[in-house]
């Protein structure tokens, strides 16, 4: 995961001049990289405090994300902290087993603002279609326990599956053939 940070004063006067910055949840190191490569720029507008000599020297003041990898939807001016959430984001996804890209659509859906905790609290598993999902949720939760055997090969899990996507109960992300599933409660 990295983001491409671009100078605004370098775009603006044509030439392009920017740095790859590995993406980290240290937002602080990711801005000492950007005014580093601010403080490089052709076109300085101000004056800053050189962080190791302490003397004042030129600078340009902005700039942007105009590129980056593995982050998902961030947007040209999604701020560092957006950047670090993300980072935080693909160790949840390691940690949950659980595809980057399915819990980055999860974040970019905007159902909560603690991303993390719904994903770590929430996430049900991954599933061949909503009738699997509705058969081995049923199963594991007993509720064949008082269904006759014979009578068991009759139940619907399709139609079941449907009313279950349909419900709101679940919030759910289809990738590459699966489908992802999460309590919404």
């Amino acid at each position: 995961m990295r983001i491409y940070v671009a100078c605004l004063a370098s775009y603006n006067n044509g030439v392009l001049h920017g740095v790859w910055i590995d993406a980290s949840t240290d937002v602080d190191a990711m801005q000492d990289e950007i005014n580093a490569m601010l403080r490089a720029s052709r076109f300085p507008n101000v004056t800053v405090e050189h962080p190791e000599t302490g003397e004042a020297v030129p600078s340009a003041e902005e700039w942007a994300i105009h590129d980056h990898e593995g982050l998902g939807n961030i947007g040209e001016h999604a701020g560092l902290a957006t950047v670090a959430e993300r980072v935080k984001l693909a160790e949840v996804a390691d940690d949950s087993g659980i595809p980057l890209e399915v819990v980055l659509e999860v974040a970019d859906d905007n159902i909560t603002d603690d991303v993390e905790s719904f994903i770590r609290d929430n996430y049900r598993g991954q599933y061949d279609s909503w009738a699997a999902f509705a058969e081995e949720f049923t199963e594991e939760t007993d509720g064949l326990r008082d269904v006759p055997d014979h009578i068991k090969s009759y139940i619907d899990y399709e139609a079941m599956g449907r009313d279950w996507r349909a419900s709101g109960d679940f919030h759910y992300v289809e990738r590459d053939g699966s489908l992802f599933v999460f309590w919404n409660h």
